[in-house]
């Protein structure tokens, strides 16, 4: 591949690209995403780590839900049977 680029003298320089550039470009590019992930990788950790706690939580909380509901649904005798408390 070659590069053209104007010199200050007003001549016109090619500049060929083998492949030492190309191999170089290619490393600078997986150096800086290397980096960047590096950079995330506590944050993407701490995210991690607190998706399981919630699902954790989620599943330790389950049973009181279960037992929330069960006992809020024992209302009086005469009550609704629909969930709404609104008059008719």
């Amino acid at each position: 591949m070659t590069v053209v680029s104007a010199v200050p003298g007003g001549r016109l320089m090619g500049v060929m690209m083998d492949a030492q550039w190309m191999v170089g470009f290619v490393g600078g590019y997986v150096a800086a995403a290397a980096t960047v992930f590096l950079l995330y990788l506590p944050f993407l950790v701490l995210l991690v780590v607190l998706l399981l706690a919630a699902g954790f939580l989620e599943l330790v909380a389950l049973p009181f839900l279960v037992l929330f509901r069960r006992l809020r649904g024992r209302g009086k005798p005469g009550s609704p049977p629909g969930g709404s408390w609104l008059p008719g």
